[in-house]
């Protein structure tokens, strides 16, 4: 099921314990298009910050509730270790923050996730690899640890113009998610007064350039192509054979399809 990420915002984020905070913002990364990080602020009484909240730490989300449940503790989120929200998050510092939860890097792996395509199903480490990192993290940590995470504000990316070959089509609105991988299946985009009214999806991948300095991103299909699509209602709920009919018109190959190859390899 995809979810959008207001539907994200709208969720109270609970510990162990008990309320966390409440979502504040998302980070993607700009290569995978994947949910990497939510931004909670935390409503602890002494300690008021900003959190990073891996979706490996969640527990399966309660839609109707409005409730998100990881499996941390208070403590363990305000002993993280910190990284400011208002700087660019660096590679040494996911890997001090994978290697305080335990987890598994999620780059540098075939699948979405490292080994795998679903954040819930990675296994923790028996070391910290921050501190005494066996081999394998070894080797990756030297050979990434000065590279670009690529990871994008959701906050920041809201709003950016969308053009098409024949001309601006619209803003990024809104983004669908994939509530099992944390993959932005869709960039919802608001058209212009070309086509008042109306809101359209386009898969990230489509995307032929995106300049972030100038917050403009171009997708190579014309208006006509845009207008031709199946269209998009944000209540209704939108189906494997929507997709299917929406990517027939576009002549492309839809997301499920490589996914289904990459497993089978």
């Amino acid at each position: 099921m995809l979810q959008r990420t207001d539907d994200l915002n709208a969720c109270q984020i609970q510990s162990m314990e008990g309320d966390l905070g409440k979502i504040h913002d998302v980070y993607f990364d700009d290569e995978e298009w994947a949910i990497r990080y939510l931004v909670v602020a935390t409503n602890n009484w002494f300690i008021k910050r900003e959190a990073l909240i891996s979706p490996i730490s969640l527990i399966k989300p309660d839609w109707l509730n409005k409730t998100l449940k990881v499996n941390l503790t208070q403590e363990q989120i305000d002993d993280c270790p910190d990284i400011s929200v208002h700087e660019p998050v660096s590679r040494q510092q996911e890997y001090r923050y994978f290697g305080y939860y335990g987890y598994p890097i999620y780059w540098g792996g075939v699948g979405l996730w490292g080994q795998g395509f679903y954040p819930d199903g990675l296994m923790t480490v028996d070391e910290d690899i921050s501190d005494k990192p066996n081999a394998l993290a070894a080797k990756a940590y030297a050979e990434t640890q000065n590279e670009d995470p690529h990871l994008r504000s959701w906050k920041e990316v809201k709003g950016y113009v969308v053009n098409g070959s024949d001309g601006e089509i619209g803003h990024i609105h809104d983004l669908l998610i994939d509530e099992k991988t944390y993959a932005v299946r869709y960039v919802v985009v608001r058209t212009n007064h070309w086509w008042t009214g109306h809101d359209i999806l386009l898969p990230p991948q489509w995307f032929t350039d995106i300049k972030w300095k100038d917050s403009s991103a171009f997708v190579n299909h014309t208006r006509d192509e845009i207008k031709g699509a199946p269209n998009f209602e944000a209540l209704a709920t939108m189906d494997r054979d929507w997709e299917v009919t929406m990517h027939k018109h576009y002549k492309r190959k839809g997301y499920w399809t490589d996914e289904a190859e990459s497993l089978s390899a």
